[in-house]
């Protein structure tokens, strides 16, 4: 199950063309704060989903917040392989701390650090925080990887 906002909305069409074997269902909106992504998880995360893709944190406020919805995602995805990104935003510092300590910490959560790989490869748009066409691509073909590393997990995520 992947749950995104912009970052998502962008990076899910890449994800599908680059995996067409692989299911995926996935809600990406715009906007979507942490705790609207929660929500959208609680509802729509079913037995069959083998992966939980939260790609959320960029429209959030406080870390604190953040920091308990990645928690509770966690409890939600149960067993499931958990992944999440660093973000580019201005005051990313306190977020991408409270993310590599969520990930340092909880079990079978895989962290893509997007902040450092968008930074090495030039892959933001002219916002700062949005990725560009390519970075989109190199997304899409960092979530493909962690997936593959989760082989022995049979996969059915989005669309």
């Amino acid at each position: 199950m992947y749950v995104g906002d912009s970052l998502g909305v962008g990076t899910l069409p890449q994800l599908v063309a680059r995996m067409p074997a692989v299911s995926f269902d996935g809600d990406t909106r715009v906007g979507r704060t942490s705790s609207e992504g929660l929500a959208v998880l609680r509802v729509r995360l079913r037995p069959r989903h083998r992966v939980v893709i939260f790609d959320l944190g960029t429209n959030d406020f406080s870390t604190a917040t953040l920091t308990s919805n990645l928690h509770r995602a966690r409890r939600e995805a149960g067993e499931r392989p958990m992944i999440v990104f660093t973000l580019n935003k201005p005051g990313a510092g306190p977020f991408n701390r409270a993310l590599r300590a969520f990930a340092a910490r909880a079990p079978d959560v895989e962290l893509i650090d997007w902040r450092a790989q968008a930074a090495r490869e030039r892959l933001l748009g002219g916002d700062g925080i949005h990725a560009s066409a390519a970075g989109y691509r190199r997304r899409a073909a960092l979530v493909a990887g962690r997936l593959r590393a989760l082989a022995d997990v049979p996969v059915r995520l989005a669309r």
